[in-house]
């Protein structure tokens, strides 16, 4: 205490003397959020500072508080037998507005550098959009593709030129669940230390369900807090597809390896050298639920319905192709599972039976996604959670697409 005291008195001899402005700056704070004595020298801080505003005191020009949370919103614990509750000892805190992420523009200036220096040749803007189009230009996502294409890709061939489709290979390096940074045991610790937030997650990536963008709101405050959620013209979104692709890797894992290891079989039948057989898929998965889940409520089905699926899908693929969920970069509208086996590309679309009205919409949806990936051939899985559902399974010509249909 006497030397935080003392610290206040000799800035405040020092700048009266000399009229320079002196900046303090606390990294870690969120660790002394529940000290007393730290708790009483931020308010001996805050006193100083309103006194200064009076001309009746010399203190710091400005304090800045590294951590993860805001300071405004620091849960306190005053003793040991009383609940943390949010109550900042400090009201008078300024918004940080620097946007820290990456643009396009900065992220082509680097890129324009590199080329620079390396004298090979690429696409700046082509690739550096890609870039952003992954990462929404969070800097060490942006700087880990480039190092993946720069360390990892390009000295794999003969010349050392970037390509559109290397940002599209290094993406897949670093969703790969065997892949893993500090940042990302992060992303998995908030979730699993944060329930509310752990089913916020989940409704979002793996249901698909959609809800408002309001940072008032505890569980979306806490999200943003940890770089997870970030606003979007539909409402909240996970902030990048890198981290929304090792979160719907994450649970998808999670639930196959803890709930439905009944799951973890393949089959030879699935999959040709060059080719997946996605019907076979849809039609053993469709076999599998009406043997296994056909008791359970209508409850379950609709939290836990498209989780089965992907979890059954996951180690039929695994080491073989990659699937994963990509917005159409257009209008962002979202398609549920893109899955690459080899040079193929199939396109499997997850949607809720609501109706023929809401069937054919979907149709017309499906074949709009077929178009961006020049496809004549696309994939329906329907979940029915009616009583006295008929388990059934169609071919369906729509447009100039063939559709495959299956109801579970």
């Amino acid at each position: 205490m006497h030397n935080f005291e003392e610290l206040s008195h000799w800035i405040s001899r020092y700048v009266m003397q000399t009229g320079k402005q002196v900046v303090l700056m606390i990294d870690e704070v969120d660790r002394s959020s529940d000290n007393q004595i730290f708790l009483h020298f931020l308010g001996m801080l805050r006193e100083k500072y309103l006194k200064r505003n009076e001309g009746e005191d010399y203190t710091f020009q400005s304090v800045i508080l590294a951590g993860v949370h805001n300071i405004k919103t620091l849960k306190l614990k005053l003793r040991p037998d009383v609940a943390h509750k949010l109550n900042s000892p400090w009201n008078i805190a300024i918004d940080f507005m620097v946007d820290l992420s990456f643009q396009p523009d900065g992220i082509a200036t680097m890129l324009r550098d590199y080329r620079h220096d390396k004298r090979i040749e690429m696409d700046i803007q082509t690739i550096a959009g890609k870039l952003y189009h992954y990462t929404s230009g969070y800097p060490y996502l942006v700087s880990k593709l480039c190092k993946f294409i720069d360390e990892n890709i390009v000295p794999g061939r003969q010349d050392a030129n970037w390509r559109i489709e290397d940002v599209d290979e290094a993406f897949k390096m670093i969703v790969k669940g065997s892949y893993s940074t500090t940042l990302f045991d992060s992303l998995t610790k908030n979730l699993e230390n944060h329930p509310a937030l752990y089913n916020q997650v989940f409704q979002l990536v793996i249901n698909g369900q959609e809800f408002p963008f309001n940072p008032q709101v505890p569980v979306i405050h806490l999200g943003v807090l940890y770089g997870i959620f970030a606003p979007s013209d539909e409402g909240c979104k996970i902030y990048n597809r890198v981290f929304e692709q090792r979160i719907y890797d994450y649970l998808t894992t999670r639930a196959l390896t803890e709930s439905y290891n009944d799951l973890t079989f393949a089959s030879a039948e699935y999959h040709s050298e060059s080719r997946l057989n996605v019907a076979l898929i849809l039609q053993k998965f469709q076999t599998f639920m009406k043997e296994n889940y056909s008791h359970k409520d209508r409850k379950f089905l609709e939290r836990e319905g498209r989780l089965l699926f992907l979890a059954f899908l996951k180690p039929i693929i695994n080491g073989k192709g990659f699937e994963f969920k990509e917005p159409v970069v257009a209008e962002e509208r979202r398609m549920d599972v893109v899955v690459t086996y080899g040079s193929q590309r199939h396109v499997i679309e997850l949607k809720r039976w609501d109706g023929e009205k809401a069937h054919q919409k979907g149709l017309r949806q499906l074949s709009d996604y077929l178009d961006i990936y020049s496809l004549k051939e696309g994939y329906l899985l329907i979940y029915d959670f009616n009583k006295g559902k008929e388990y059934k399974q169609t071919r369906i010509e729509f447009q100039d697409k063939q559709i495959f249909a299956v109801w579970v």
